[in-house]
C-alpha cells in the first residue's frame, strides 16, 4: 500500500531510529560528543529562542488539547450537532466540487504525508540553525525537529486507531485514504510540520513584518491541506478540526518543554565550558 492510501502514516523504523536518536541525544548524563546515534543534540544550540516563553506556549497547547478532548468526546458518542455539521458540510462540498479544484485538493494533501514532512524537517531544521554552527549542531537540530514532529505524528495516528470512526461513504472519494476516521492523519501532520516550521525559521526572521508572513504562510499551509481532505471526501470536518487542534496542542507542548529544558539544563559543549 502506497504512502498516500495511509492517512498520514509514519514508518514505525524510521520513527523509532528517529526517537531513539532525540532520546540518546537528550540524555543528561550523555557525555559532551557525538553519541552512539551520531548526533550530539545540544540544547542551548539547536532550540531556537522564539521569544514566547514556555508558560505561554503550555497554556497555547493545554488550552488546544482541551478543546480536542472535549470534540474526541463529542465524536465519540456520535453526538447529534457534530453529525448534523459534519453531515451538511459534507453534502455542500459534494454538491459543489469540480474538476479543477478536486485536482488542487489532490495536489496539496501530499502536504501531509509523512514522507514528505518528515524528511522536510529533518533538512529544514539543519539549515534553520543559525550562524556557523557545527555539523553536528545542524545534525541535532534536524534530527530533533523531524524527532518531535514524529513522535506528535505517530501519537495522533495511535489516537486515530483508539477512536475508530467510520469515513463519509466511500462513492463520494475523490481521493485515497484508508483507516479510522479521527483525527485527520493527514491534516495532523500538516499541522505539526507548519508549526515547527514557524518554530525554526520564525527566531532567524529579523522584522516582525516577516515573522507575521511566516505565520500566516504556516496557517495556511495547515488549513489548505486539512481543508483538501473535506473537499476529497475522505474526512468529516470534525476529523479535519481534530487534527488542526492536535497539532497545535502537540506543537506548542514541545516547544514549551524544550525550551523549558533549554533553560534548565544547558548542555557542556565540545569545549568544556556551559553554554
Amino acid at each position: 500500500m502506497s504512502e498516500q492510501d495511509k492517512d498520514a502514516h509514519p514508518g514505525a523504523d524510521s520513527v523509532e531510529t528517529i526517537v531513539e536518536a532525540v532520546a540518546t541525544g537528550l540524555d543528561p548524563t550523555a557525555p559532551s560528543q557525538p553519541t552512539a546515534a551520531g548526533v550530539l543534540i545540544d540544547l542551548p544550540e539547536v532550540v531556537p529562542n522564539i521569544g514566547i516563553s514556555s508558560k505561554t506556549l503550555l497554556w497555547i497547547g493545554l488550552g488546544s488539547g482541551a478543546l480536542f478532548t472535549v470534540l474526541a468526546l463529542a465524536v465519540g458518542a456520535r453526538s447529534s450537532l457534530t453529525i448534523a455539521v459534519d453531515g451538511d458540510i459534507h453534502r455542500w462540498v459534494v454538491a459543489n466540487r469540480g474538476a479543477f479544484d478536486v485536482e488542487f485538493a489532490r495536489w496539496v494533501t501530499w502536504g501531509g504525508a509523512t514522507i514528505v514532512t518528515i524528511p522536510a524537517l529533518a533538512v529544514i531544521g539543519a539549515l534553520a540553525v543559525k550562524g556557523p554552527k557545527r555539523i553536528s549542531s545542524r545534525i541535532g537540530s534536524g534530527v530533533l525537529l523531524a524527532g518531535v514532529a514524529s513522535v506528535g505524528m505517530y501519537l495522533g495516528l495511535t489516537i486515530n486507531a483508539l477512536m475508530g470512526g467510520e469515513r463519509p461513504d466511500v462513492g463520494n472519494w475523490l481521493g485515497s485514504a484508508a483507516g479510522p476516521t479521527f483525527p485527520s492523519g493527514h491534516t495532523t501532520s500538516a499541522t505539526i510540520f507548519a508549526g515547527a516550521c514557524l518554530w525554526a525559521i520564525a527566531p532567524r526572521l529579523n522584522s516582525s513584518r516577516s515573522r507575521a508572513v511566516a505565520c500566516s504562510a504556516a496557517v495556511a499551509f495547515a488549513v489548505i491541506v486539512g481543508g483538501s481532505r473535506i473537499w476529497l471526501g475522505v474526512h468529516w470536518p470534525s476529523d479535519v478540526l481534530g487534527g488542526w487542534l492536535f497539532g497545535v496542542a502537540w506543537v506548542a507542548l514541545a516547544e514549551s518543554a524544550l525550551i523549558y529544558a533549554r533553560r534548565r539544563f544547558p548542555r557542556p559543549s565540545l569545549k568544556g565550558h556551559v553554554k
